[in-house]
């Protein structure tokens, strides 16, 4: 009977998401945001109503770093939201994003890169694009993973997305996003998962409790190489930190 009882009452709330979207979408073409930072701030405000919705906690450990480049590992769609509510920043996502109903036209609204990581060119105009967006002191976050996991794991780096930091001096900053751990199977979003009956799944949670562990300095690369195994490094430290915190709550 649960099931049967929670099954519409997550349709409702799905409607209610993409109604809450659909006002986000006339909120943005009623007070467009036109600079970068603006779009960052509008795309902050609106991470915060969501969250909401979701009733989705977010616990940081360190400092959210002002400016630089943070580097994150991802687990779902959810990972945005919650690095979004905590400052203003610049997504760098993967082309396809831009053409998802709805979501991709509002995620050009908040100023995300698209990048074609098929094209070296395409891939050399976008270091260039967030350049230039680090020497103006905006945050940029990238998933250099360059997909989803389940989280409780870690996929080959993609290392091209730490040379504009490099180019202009700005720190790189290594991220952990997790859930606790009966959430966490339920929020993450990869392999052969679609996005509607995600959607649904995610609506039968009745709340989330989001961790992000940040580094507190940049790490010390000189090259590209050396910065993806040097996130690598701390990315691990931060996953067997965060999921031995879950295994000792869990006894």
């Amino acid at each position: 009977m649960q099931i049967l009882y929670a099954v519409p009452i997550a349709c409702l709330r799905l409607i209610g998401l993409f109604g809450m979207l659909a006002v986000m979408w006339v909120d943005g073409v009623l007070h467009m945001p036109h600079t970068t930072l603006e779009r960052a701030h509008w795309q902050q405000k609106w991470a915060h109503h969501v969250l909401r919705f979701l009733r989705c906690r977010v616990d940081v450990r360190g400092a959210v770093p002002p400016r630089g480049l943070i580097a994150a590992n991802h687990i779902s769609y959810v990972d945005v939201l919650v690095l979004a509510s905590l400052r203003p920043c610049v997504f760098v996502a993967k082309s396809e994003v831009r053409r998802w109903p709805l979501i991709g036209t509002l995620c050009a609204r908040c100023g995300v890169l698209f990048l074609d990581r098929t094209s070296m060119r395409a891939a050399a105009a976008a270091n260039r694009i967030i350049a230039d967006a680090l020497r103006t002191g905006m945050t940029v976050v990238v998933f250099p993973e360059g997909t989803t996991s389940a989280g409780n794991t870690m996929l080959p780096l993609h290392a091209a997305l730490f040379q504009s930091a490099l180019d202009c001096d700005q720190p790189i900053i290594p991220a952990w996003i997790t859930y606790s751990e009966d959430e966490r199977e339920r929020i993450a979003y990869y392999g052969d998962a679609t996005l509607f009956p995600h959607l649904l799944q995610l609506m039968r949670l009745r709340g989330m409790q989001a961790t992000v562990q940040f580094r507190t300095t940049g790490i010390p690369a000189m090259h590209r190489a050396q910065a993806s195994q040097m996130c690598r490094t701390v990315w691990e430290q931060m996953m067997d930190h965060a999921l031995g915190r879950q295994q000792n709550a869990a006894a």
